[in-house]
């Protein structure tokens, strides 16, 4: 077949007007806006696309655009092919739309766009060369890395293989067949299978019918002909499978709005224009005008790994320790085991957490019968907890949620420990009398045994499952939760009293509707929990996808989005408490128990300073998370403390965060002041690196503990520069307390020691004996009443500094 240069695999294209009737097509669609307003209509959802906003609509996705007169906005039409050849995989799907997410991603994203913009301007349109080949392909990279949704996301996969096979054999049957004349029966009968249940698969998987694809996929082909051929249109119908001329131009028309040879004179006459003219003298002067502005940004982009700071150690308040409080422990019953309660007394002791969370109070262990009709209810076991909580001067915080005790691999593989929940599952959203009678015995039990003052500084919070999280469910979820309410604070007025267990990652709007709804109700919470790990969730087609998100900030982001909805549902008079978090959900992740974990930590504090009433990490211990594969001395749980009882790098975050002083000074990206208003400081820094693309392309239960490095964008070093000033005169002892992964990481340590599985007693002592900071002392003058400090932290450092004044 004679043919004309092939179409481009990245199409680049700089627009100042559009109006798309709805069509789609098999291309990938970036739109990037510099300025005016754009709509995209992607089925029923529309997005309203402001200046500088991302967005990606998907193949084989119905949409249309409309904006406003005053648009210049640049797409690229990116080849399904080329993607799915790279990943091998007909699945490929992105999430990347700006007007929905804050994170940093998108400023990386948009910086290579706008390189490529100008790349485009400087040789006024022309694509065939290699600078602008190799940005277009920096997009994609950027792209992959931080927006690509894989099918080993997609949640359920109990079938994943059978389901990706089945996929794979309908592409390779339409791709190798798409130019005969072939029927969904044809299809069915070659993968025995009814046609009924093939064309229900096609509406679920591709979000269209198989005729409706099959055209699609014929259309693709005779379009690529039409503008990159000399074909006769006659002979591109029959070759691309249309039965007849009159077939094609029908179908083409109400896909593309015109007909194939008002396509081929148009795009003719186009080409024409462009050997005339490369670029629109309009577009082209609005590109300038935009890139002389965004030079200047590119300058002040170009920073060096350096953080500065300057605080006035006059000015200062009363610090606020969101952190120190609580810690989860898990199932209620891991605290009725001995070793449990060991590492409870140790974190207790190292840490000074105050009170301990747990849930699954009605699993069979504590032997409590909510449905006993003589309301004989047996709090034995659970009084055992409570006792050696008290004992240390420990408060209970008593989720009454009932969850799986499972061990979370990755995303996708979870592994459920104990086969008898799913007699007692069902139990959180039971009926509201039952619910009432047994509140009622088991507050005047706690009443009688412990005493109204020790039960007031106790808590409680009613879960909201994510399961049953829609509009349906609410008003059962008050009621129950008003019964608790109501109930509780009958016998004991201190007793905080909270819910609902808010998942971040679930629909907004509905989470919004769910706060109003709530801050209507006779009872309004004392506190409003919140559980929040970094995963998003999505929905394409029928399929529900989740996925790691790749945003930095995303704790930060995120909290200050739901903390915008509690406003707007005028709930923000009542105290916020993240009683869940972590960066995963994995117990099987290496990163647990490398530097990063308390980097993590204390980055994440830090950005969020005085904006929590609370933050609960999970989890306290390794050991709440054992079963037949975790013989070895670490094995990627989500504890601060090993199995063994020692003290990960996450746990000395809370141990530094631990020992500031109690009064704020200031604090930076990277750090925070501290002082006790009598001459001595405390600071707390970290150098947090952002996790890499062979991070998100590797699942969590896959990570190499040997090659850690290998998931971090860069390892470079923090230069921490601060000026404290308005000190008095004198001489100061500076204390430097450091974690990293030459000092005091457990990791690291068992890494110099080829990862040893056949430890003994005194190996593991010895574990325990070195996996301390590494301490430096020196002294310091202050001059003119000030003290310059320069503190350099390695990747993934953590460091406590202490100065104290010893002589004048």
């Amino acid at each position: 077949m004679e043919q004309d240069t092939r179409r481009d695999k990245l199409k680049l294209s700089v627009l100042n007007e559009v109006d798309e009737l709805e069509h789609f097509h098999q291309d990938i669609e970036l739109l990037y806006l510099l300025e005016g307003t754009l709509d995209v209509t992607i089925g029923e959802q529309t997005t309203h696309m402001k200046e500088n906003d991302v967005l990606v609509v998907n193949a084989n996705k119905k949409h249309m655009l409309s904006g406003s007169e005053d648009i210049l906005y640049m797409q690229i039409m990116i080849s399904y092919n080329l993607v799915s050849d790279v990943f091998q995989s007909i699945d490929v799907i992105f999430w990347c739309d700006s007007t929905k997410d804050e994170s940093d991603r998108y400023d990386e994203l948009r910086k290579i766009l706008r390189a490529l913009l100008n790349h485009y301007l400087e040789t006024h349109g022309n694509t065939a060369n290699f600078g602008h080949i190799a940005l277009c392909y920096r997009v994609m990279d950027i792209l992959s890395m931080y927006f690509l949704v894989q099918a080993a996301d997609r949640e359920n996969m109990d079938d994943k293989d059978k389901f990706e096979d089945r996929i794979l054999q309908i592409n390779n049957y339409i791709r190798a067949n798409y130019n005969q004349p072939i029927s969904l029966k044809d299809l069915a009968d070659k993968l025995y299978l009814s046609n009924g249940y093939l064309s229900r698969f096609f509406k679920r998987n591709y979000g269209m019918s198989f005729a409706e694809y099959l055209t699609n996929i014929r259309l693709f082909h005779a379009v690529d002909e039409l503008l990159y051929s000399s074909a006769p249109i006659t002979r591109i119908a029959y070759d691309n499978g249309f039965a007849s001329v009159a077939v094609f131009n029908k179908v083409f028309k109400k896909a593309y709005g015109e007909t194939p040879s008002a396509m081929r004179k148009k795009a003719k006459e186009q080409k024409q224009e462009q050997k005339e003219e490369k670029q629109n003298p309009e577009i082209e002067k609005r590109l300038e005008k935009y890139f002389v502005v965004d030079s200047q940004s590119e300058e002040e982009q170009d920073k060096l790994s350096v953080c500065q700071g300057e605080h006035s150690v006059l000015q200062s308040e009363k610090i606020k320790n969101s952190w120190g409080n609580t810690i989860n422990i898990g199932v209620a019953s891991e605290l009725l085991r001995s070793e449990v309660q060991e590492h409870v007394m140790m974190l207790k002791q190292a840490l000074g957490f105050k009170y301990i969370r747990f849930w699954n109070i009605f699993s069979p262990e504590f032997l409590i019968n909510v449905d006993d009709p003589k309301e004989n209810y047996n709090f034995t076991r659970l009084d055992s907890i409570f006792d050696f909580l008290i004992n240390l001067d420990l408060k209970p915080h008593i989720d009454f949620g009932v969850k799986s005790h499972m061990i979370v691999y990755n995303i996708n593989k979870l592994q459920i420990c104990d086969e008898r929940e799913k007699d007692y599952l069902s139990i959180d959203f039971m009926e509201p009398k039952k619910w009432e009678r047994f509140l009622n015995a088991f507050m005047q039990h706690l009443i009688y045994r412990y005493g109204r003052s020790e039960v007031d500084s106790w808590r409680v919070e009613y879960w909201f499952n994510e399961g049953q999280w829609k509009k349906s469910a609410f008003d059962q979820y008050f009621e129950l939760f008003d019964i608790t309410y109501r109930t509780i604070k009958k016998y004991s007025e201190g007793m905080e009293v909270g819910g609902s267990g808010l998942r971040l990652d679930l629909d907004a709007k509905l989470r919004e509707y769910f706060l109003k709804t709530w801050n209507e109700q006779h009872c309004r919470p004392d506190f409003i929990s919140i559980y929040i790990y970094n995963y998003e969730r999505g929905k394409e087609n029928d399929d529900r996808y989740a996925k790691r998100s790749t945003d930095d900030d995303f704790f930060l982001h995120n909290i200050n989005s739901v903390k915008e909805q509690i406003a707007e549902a005028k709930m923000d008079d009542i105290k916020l408490y993240i009683t869940e978090w972590n960066f995963t959900a994995s117990v099987r992740n290496y990163l647990n128990d490398s530097c990063f974990g308390g980097a993590y930590i204390i980055k994440n504090i830090l950005d969020l300073y005085g904006q929590l009433d609370e933050v609960a990490h999970y989890l306290g211990t390794d050991r709440t998370q054992q079963y037949y594969d975790t013989n070895e001395l670490l094995f990627g749980g989500a504890g601060i403390l090993t199995k063994d009882g020692i003290l990960k790098p996450s746990g000395f975050a809370f141990d530094f965060l631990n020992r500031l002083y109690p009064y704020y000074v200031g604090h930076g990206e990277n750090y925070l002041v501290s002082t006790d208003q009598h001459d001595s400081y405390g600071i707390v820094c970290h150098n947090q690196k952002g996790l890499s693309y062979n991070y998100y392309f590797t699942k969590e239960d896959e990570l190499e503990k040997e090659h850690l490095w290998r998931y971090f964008e860069n390892r470079d070093e923090l230069e921490l520069s601060l000026k404290l000033k308005d000190m008095s005169e004198g001489t100061y002892q500076i204390k430097v307390y450091r974690i990293n992964e030459k000092n005091g990481s457990v990791i690291s340590i068992w890494g110099e020691l080829d990862y040893e599985k056949g430890l003994s007693r005194n190996d593991i002592k010895y574990f325990r004996r070195v996996c301390e900071p590494k301490l430096t002392i020196q002294k310091m003058k202050t001059e003119q009443n000030e003290m310059n400090l320069n503190i350099k932290l390695i990747a993934n450092e953590i460091a406590f500094i202490r100065i104290r004044k010893i002589s004048e």
